[in-house]
């Protein structure tokens, strides 16, 4: 189970759509179900970002110009508008789960979080 459903499961902000049907645009790059299903609501919906930060389902998305928003950039918002304290803290967090990010990326979201 990925690390983030936990949390999301209990998130009060948090809402659980259905898709009933996976874009074939979508369908034809052979992505994970969420991906599919994240990029598929996306483009129904333009006025969501898709939250993925899987590289592949990023492609599409950018093939397809459907908005997206990566994780860290969503911290980096969170923390503009006060909703946490620490990008840093969160990083750290999501990479003892095991999401892999590269010390420029990390280093990126720090600055733009005003943290370095």
């Amino acid at each position: 189970m990925d690390a983030a459903v936990p949390g999301l499961t209990n998130a009060e902000w948090a809402k659980k759509v259905s898709v009933p049907v996976i874009s074939p645009r979508v369908a034809v790059w052979d992505l994970g179900i969420g991906e599919s299903e994240v990029l598929s609501f996306a483009m129904e919906h333009p006025e969501f970002r898709a939250m993925v930060d899987d590289k592949a389902a990023r492609r599409c998305a950018k093939t397809l110009e459907i908005q997206t928003l990566g994780t860290g950039g969503m911290l980096v918002i969170a923390k503009r508008r006060g909703l946490i304290k620490s990008v840093a803290g969160a990083l750290d967090n999501l990479r003892t789960a095991g999401l892999w990010l590269s010390d420029d990326l990390v280093n990126l979201f720090l600055k733009e979080a005003g943290e370095i």
